[in-house]
């Protein structure tokens, strides 16, 4: 007759785990560190983007208050790695004498040619610049020697225009469009993660 083993030396014969237990907790370890590192990273490469973007929306507002303040058309250049922005034409010519509506600079604003122009914004190299134009159905990348003027006037809208940056490795994509009365940015589109 076999003899049932003691209550003490059961207790002793389960001490430890088996190796299904330790890999599955290494599995859950594992995909817990995976989210906190992606949790962590993600808003840094937003903030990154975002910060890029708003530098082409400050020239943007710029413009547009600046055409409304001088009553004269100020123009911005997408390039490739930079915006520019100034004034269409240079600040020592006359200003456009067939505006229609017929207002004087006031005493308060500064004279446009004891500024510096351009003002310029450097986007991050690792950014490409895409812009969708009105009536366009798709976006087209800024490189080489291309500029893209967007002109805004004092008495009309300017055209819509969607912006789009990039990065270079596929990380992270932000896609704004700038309302044509008031050229403040709304999100269209944005993606984080590997983009392939």
């Amino acid at each position: 007759m076999r003899s049932l083993p003691s209550k003490k030396s059961r207790v002793w014969l389960r001490c430890g785990f088996t190796l299904i237990e330790l890999v599955f907790v290494m599995g859950i370890t594992v995909i817990i560190f995976g989210a906190a590192t992606y949790m962590i990273t993600t808003p840094k490469i937003e903030q990154k983007i975002r910060e890029n973007h708003s530098g082409i929306e400050d020239l943007a507002l710029q413009a547009r208050a600046m055409s409304y303040s001088y009553q004269q058309p100020f123009v911005v250049e997408l390039r490739e790695g930079e915006v520019r922005m100034m004034p269409l034409a240079k600040p020592e010519d006359e200003r456009a004498e067939e505006l229609s509506e017929n207002v004087g600079t006031p005493a308060s604003l500064k004279p446009l040619d004891s500024m510096s122009w351009p003002r310029v914004f450097r986007i991050d190299e690792e950014y490409e610049v895409w812009v969708k134009r009105w009536n366009s159905n798709d976006f087209k990348v800024i490189r080489d020697d291309t500029v893209e003027t967007w002109i805004h006037k004092p008495n009309s809208p300017c055209e819509p225009l969607s912006v789009q940056l990039i990065s270079i490795d596929g990380q992270a994509m932000l896609s704004r469009e700038f309302h044509p009365l008031t050229a403040k940015a709304e999100d269209l589109e944005m993606a984080i993660g590997n983009q392939e």
